[in-house]
């Protein structure tokens, strides 16, 4: 783990707001800590005490959790809305036969979306193979593998570069954007989204849930402006939105456009908002949490052998910080591939196809996808085992 100075302007001076703790699976987890911290300089949140960007590399390339690769498991409604926004904003920035590159594209199907809309040269990068295959099979979309660092630079220029839930995970970010301006055409322009920390505190939803093992940077519409504007970018475009993640779950969301025009502002514009917005949105947290603790220090005290579903930062944090790993868990449930036949606090974490074999109450460790789950026990599963909600 390495102290980071701020992302965006380089100060080393920072403010601890709240420290972060994950219990980690056997293997493929990313970290089990951090410090959430505002910069004294410019105002910028981010996750400080965190690994070297080899460390995320390895991470998004080996546990990606956006891989399907049939027709039966596509994106999620919630998802599906927010690429068809993001395409109605950039399709009039756009030109025919624009060459448009998308980094972190997943499974390629906004790159599919955006291709239905007009005669654009689409193509995608994403760290994950199995990715990089699905989008051909599925979409017919050129995505290569590479993350963002080994992408070579080619004499032919892109025309616009899309960035969408990707800087929110990288750490070196003004290397980032430095990767991608040598990408880039003069005058060509940059589509960011990421989530909006300047309103975390608007929609609470589970506690602590926007400080995940994989979000480690905290922008608001002033500090996403500093950086662009460092690097030689003019705004074009800033909306603040707000994205549905499941039926009973909000996000809010910037989504921006810039125009790269190589005038480069040194000026810091001071955030003072981002600071503000997390401490209420820790406090509100805070009080959420104290619902879960009441029942999960409930399952603690009577003993009661239980089914814990899902492994995510959900339970990772509520592992580490409650006193869900004094509960009499008898095993893990995942859906998610890459996670079964790990094992977390020793105890394995099993495929719900197996669920049969068990008759232990589950417990649902989730606020986003609470209600799916408890749905694919009852309709898809046909599980009668009593379920354990916290929300």
């Amino acid at each position: 783990m390495q102290l980071r100075n701020c992302p965006i302007c380089t100060n080393e001076h920072r403010k601890l707001l709240y420290s972060q703790k994950f219990t980690m699976m056997s293997s493929g987890s990313l970290l089990d800590s951090y410090n959430v911290v505002v910069c004294q300089l410019c105002g910028f949140g981010y996750a400080d005490n965190i690994p070297e960007q080899e460390v995320f590399d390895a991470y998004y390339q080996d546990m990606s959790k956006y891989e399907y690769q049939d027709r039966s498991r596509q994106e999620s409604q919630q998802d599906l809305v927010r690429f068809h926004a993001v395409v109605d904003i950039l399709v009039p920035f756009l030109s025919p036969q624009s060459r448009v590159l998308e980094v972190g594209c997943a499974n390629g199907k906004m790159l599919s979306l955006l291709q239905e809309k007009g005669k654009f040269e689409v193509s995608g990068v994403d760290p994950s193979p199995v990715c990089t295959e699905t989008a051909k099979i599925l979409y017919d979309i050129s995505v290569h593998n590479y993350n963002l660092w080994n992408l070579p630079v080619s004499k032919q220029k892109f025309d616009c570069i899309i960035l969408s839930h990707v800087l929110e995970h990288v750490r070196e970010i003004n290397r980032a954007i430095e990767k991608i301006t040598s990408l880039l055409s003069l005058n060509g322009i940059l589509e960011i989204e990421v989530p909006d920390a300047s309103r975390y505190a608007e929609f609470p939803g589970a506690p602590f849930q926007e400080f995940s093992t994989e979000h480690i940077n905290f922008f608001s519409p002033i500090s996403l402006d500093n950086l662009l504007q460092r690097h030689g970018y003019q705004q074009l475009i800033c909306e603040q939105s707000v994205r549905s993640q499941s039926d009973n779950t909000l996000m809010p969301s910037i989504t921006v456009i810039y125009k790269y025009s190589g005038n480069k502002r040194n000026e810091i514009v001071l955030d003072k908002t981002t600071e503000l917005n997390l401490s209420e949105y820790i406090q509100k947290s805070e009080q959420i949490e104290k619902q879960l603790h009441a029942v999960i220090d409930d399952l603690s005290s009577s003993q009661l052998a239980i089914l814990v579903w899902g492994v995510g930062t959900h339970t990772q944090r509520l592992l580490a910080m409650s006193n869900l790993s004094k509960a009499n868990i008898s095993a893990f449930v995942d859906s998610n591939s890459r996670y079964q036949d790990k094992s977390i606090s020793e105890l394995p974490i099993i495929s719900p196809r197996v669920l049969s074999q068990y008759r232990e109450p589950i417990l649902i460790s989730s606020q986003v996808f609470q209600d799916d789950i408890k749905r694919q026990i009852r309709e898809q599963l046909k599980i009668d085992n009593q379920i354990i909600l916290l929300y």
